[in-house]
């Protein structure tokens, strides 16, 4: 091994230790802001120049050297990946792509207020065109109730017994009702969409660490299944605006990183 491998072993090892250094969250933050083109290209450069050097190396390395390159390959995949392909998602995100940092699930619709029926026009509780008593509530027999939204209420004023809550007159409590003093109705409730493809930075540090592994040891069969594993349980998640162009983009960048380091790696052990 000459000094080629030698520059390729330390290039390896100084890409390891800044993307280990850029998971830490105030050296994160402060990668956030710089220009996303910084953060994708310098470290794809000092991985093409690992590549170079590996390349042409001489002579057949030692054991040693050769677990320190399949270790540190995978580190460089594992660590790496992810600073460089948020980077690359921010840089699409900028180009125009909508949603595509923060995609989210469309929001359902509106919950209606309690207490409504929708599609009356009598106001809550009050049926479309059924016939009203001069105190607001309903003739027997509509299935119907006054306006006020207390049931016992309604039926007292079925009966002839309005504000006894439905109780004959002289006994205690008949003046009040039973549900208690008219609450305000709450608005309708809405819901808001929820995030989707959560938790891809570790899932992302598992895809890499994978397809790493799996090329050092020569079952590139392996690649695809992982890639099937990640397509099948993102899937209900691909319909959210801007979630599939970020499944994409965020997967060949993951797995063109983790692929060259990888190659590095064998390079490094002929």
């Amino acid at each position: 091994m000459n000094v080629s491998g030698d520059l390729a072993l330390v290039v390896l090892a100084l890409l390891t230790v800044v993307a280990v250094g850029s998971w830490v969250p105030t050296v994160h933050d402060r990668v956030e802001q710089l220009p996303w083109w910084l953060v994708a290209f310098v470290p794809a450069g000092l991985l093409g120049l690992a590549g170079l050097c590996a390349s042409g190396m001489t002579g057949a390395p030692s054991h040693e050297i050769r677990v320190l390159a399949a270790v540190l390959s995978v580190a460089v995949a594992i660590s790496g990946g992810e600073p460089v392909t948020h980077a690359i998602l921010r840089g699409a995100g900028e180009s125009g792509i909508p949603d595509i940092t923060r995609p989210v699930a469309p929001a359902p619709t509106p919950l209606p207020a309690e207490g409504t029926d929708a599609g009356t026009s009598g106001g809550p509780g009050t049926a479309a065109g059924a016939p009203e008593r001069p105190d607001g509530g309903a003739f027997a027999g509509t299935g119907t109730r006054p306006a006020g939204g207390d049931p016992l209420s309604g039926m007292a004023a079925e009966r002839g017994l309005p504000g006894t809550g439905g109780l004959p007159a002289g006994t205690p409590g008949a003046g009040r009702s039973i549900t208690g003093p008219e609450a305000p109705r709450r608005p309708g409730r809405v819901r808001t969409g929820r995030p989707v493809l959560r938790g891809g930075a570790w899932i992302g540090v598992l895809e890499r660490a994978a397809i790493a592994s799996c090329l050092l040891v020569g079952y590139g069969e392996g690649v695809a299944v992982v890639l099937a594993v990640k397509g099948l349980g993102r899937y209900p998640d691909l319909r959210a605006s801007g979630a599939a162009e970020r499944f994409i983009i965020g997967t060949f960048a993951s797995l063109l990183w983790a692929g060259g380091a990888a190659g590095i790696g064998l390079l490094l052990r002929p």
